[in-house]
């Protein structure tokens, strides 16, 4: 007869909920991800704020390097030109003094040589004197002996007077001369 049926049943429900909204109020740095489920997510967050910061931090360094280059030649400038001016007055010093050193020689030389001439021309006058009182004397003496002879003494003693005193005039107006 019959035996009744059998009967079996089962039910599975699975449920997955999405909401894919965010809501961030006031000063939010972080990052926000929604609707994602199951993907792999790669983030590369970048800080406006300090990119910025360092960008003005290196151009205050180059502002800075810019400047300490300018003062830098600045002072190159100064140095060498500094340099160039002591250089150019020492040569200027050196050639004065030089040339005070050869004006002094020179005028030393020429005083030197005046002297020397007026000494020779003395000398020469002296000389030619001393030779003109030896001729006169020598006709003196000649006169003298002639005189000697003939036995007038107190005549060539006259005459010995007076060449003897022309002689003295003579050497005492050259003495005068070569000291002037």
């Amino acid at each position: 007869m019959g035996k009744g049926g059998s009967s079996s049943s089962s039910n599975t429900t699975q449920n997955t909920n999405v909401n894919g909204t965010n809501a961030v109020s006031g000063d939010n740095l972080g990052v926000l991800v929604s609707g994602v489920n199951g993907s792999t997510i790669n983030v590369t967050a970048t800080d406006h704020g300090a990119v910025k910061a360092a960008s003005e931090t290196a151009k205050a360094s180059l502002e800075f390097g810019r400047d300490a280059l300018k003062s830098n030649e600045h002072a190159v400038d100064k140095a060498l030109k500094m340099g160039g001016d002591s250089v150019t007055k020492a040569l200027n010093f050196g050639e004065e003094s030089l040339k005070g050193a050869l004006g002094i020689t020179k005028e030393s030389l020429d005083k030197m040589e005046t002297t020397s001439k007026g000494a020779i021309d003395a000398v020469k006058s002296m000389a030619a004197q001393s030779n003109e009182n030896a001729r006169t004397a020598m006709s003196i003496a000649d006169r003298a002996k002639a005189h000697e002879q003939t036995g007038n003494a107190p005549e060539m003693t006259k005459i010995v007077y007076g060449a003897l005193g022309v002689t003295t005039v003579g050497l005492c107006v050259l003495a005068y001369r070569s000291s002037r």
